[in-house]
């Protein structure tokens, strides 16, 4: 009796002191919601004092999507030092690898803001200008984004299990954030295969999302530079399964929907800033060939809040507008050009489309002979580059329109440049013939 009144109160004194521990009293382990939280990864693979990893929540990735257009807001859930506890090299901040990603497990998810198809995936991808938008990357099939969903699912799973391997110990272990140690061991290193994997297609290094996941023709995480001087940019994605609807956007397209941008900052800051959802523009024209002067009229389809669109011909014009409707330009000079549309929207967002060798313009050519002989129009030539569509129309009335008039013959210049024909009826003063191209 007497010994197990000593036991109990035995058991209340050690009870007593590990509250009294103020490292386990207020430790609180890295906690994270797999049902759309937003993750940031951090490593450092050139660091030898750390690991490979950093996991911070930020957070429901709903909080962000739902922020007004041109709000910036600054990540408070982690600091600079924290950073710089977990890679303690002298390098500071640079060849810092970092991502941001999100999904949900259920097959769907249903929010204030809609319902998002299984498999949506949210993810970073690093830009090349600060001040410039990434192409969206195409969409996958449900099978393929699932696939990437386990993988970022992974990382939270394996962020939770080595916050029970810290315990309360560790100075980057908290509700919010968890830093692997030198002295965890595992095989599931979800993070780095996440965001640092490449694989090789057709001789080119692409992006991967994982070994268990589909190798996309992108990668996740942005690298900071050496000296790291300004502001790195990467753009934030969410990807719906290829034929679904996206709920925020109201779009089933083929491309991931832009929703803002994150800068990392070399003082180890961090911003989100909800930007337009200005997508990569489909640019069409009414002709991509022709002989000079050519005039092509130009079209675009543009989803989200464009405010300014900027199409630059690659000849010297630019036009700026206010509007998306049509634009036209005369190419008076043989040539290839690239066309660029630039759209941007409120906030800072912008997207560029830069269609390369878009427009290809053949010198006019010249005639060396056009005439009636034995009742038939011969008409020949040279100054066409080789491979070039070319047709030969006919009417009666000279002022009938393009469309009226009736092709005769379909061709494509010679190697030499050259063109001869000769037309196999007679023909008369009252009939009319136009060389076009194509």
């Amino acid at each position: 009796m007497q010994k197990n009144k000593l036991k109990k109160f035995g058991f209340k004194l050690v009870l007593l002191a590990v509250l009294a521990l103020p490292e386990l009293a207020g430790a609180q382990l890295f906690k994270y919601n797999a049902t759309g939280d937003l993750l940031a990864g951090f490593r450092k693979p050139l660091d030898s004092a750390a690991l490979y990893e950093l996991v911070v929540d930020l957070g429901s990735v709903t909080n962000f999507v739902n922020l007004p257009v041109g709000t910036t807001v600054t990540i408070t859930n982690f600091t600079p030092t924290e950073l710089t506890n977990a890679f303690t090299d002298t390098g500071g901040f640079q060849y810092l690898q970092w991502s941001a990603f999100a999904a949900f497990p259920s097959s769907s998810w249903v929010t204030p803001l809609g319902t998002f198809p299984g498999a949506t995936l949210w993810f970073t991808l690093p830009g090349t200008n600060v001040n410039t938008q990434t192409r969206p990357p195409a969409l996958n099939y449900k099978g393929e984004q699932s696939d990437v969903k386990l993988l970022i699912s992974g990382v939270g799973s394996e962020a939770v299990n080595i916050a029970g391997f810290l315990g309360g110990a560790g100075t980057n272990n908290n509700s919010v954030l968890v830093r692997e140690p030198t002295s965890y061991d595992s095989s599931d290193d979800t993070l780095s295969f996440f965001i640092q994997d490449t694989t090789v297609v057709n001789g080119i290094t692409v992006g991967d999302f994982g070994e268990s996941g589909s190798p996309l023709p992108f990668v996740v995480e942005n690298t900071t530079p050496s000296p790291f001087a300004a502001a790195q940019r990467s753009d934030f994605y969410e990807s719906v399964p290829y034929g679904d609807q996206d709920p925020v956007s109201g779009l089933t397209s083929t491309n991931a929907y832009f929703l803002g941008y994150f800068l990392l900052y070399p003082n180890g800051t961090e911003t989100f800033t909800r930007a337009a959802a200005v997508a990569i523009s489909a640019v069409t024209s009414s002709a991509t060939v022709g002989f000079a002067p050519l005039q092509v009229v130009f079209t675009n389809s543009v989803t989200g809040g464009v405010t300014n669109w900027v199409w630059n011909f690659g000849n010297g014009t630019v036009i700026t507008n206010t509007t998306g409707g049509n634009v036209t330009n005369t190419y008076t000079a043989g040539g290839d050009y690239t066309v660029t549309l630039t759209v941007s929207g409120p906030g800072g967002s912008s997207s560029t489309d830069a269609l390369a060798n878009f427009i290809a313009v053949s010198p006019a050519p010249r005639f060396s002979r056009v005439n009636l002989s034995g009742g038939k129009l011969v008409l020949s030539g040279t100054n066409a580059p080789a491979g070039v569509q070319y047709r030969i129309l006919t009417a009666t009335n000279l002022n009938l329109p393009l469309a009226s008039w009736i092709p005769v013959l379909t061709n494509t210049f010679l190697i030499n440049g050259r063109f001869s024909y000769t037309n196999t009826a007679p023909t008369n003063t009252t009939s009319f013939f136009r060389l076009v191209s194509p």
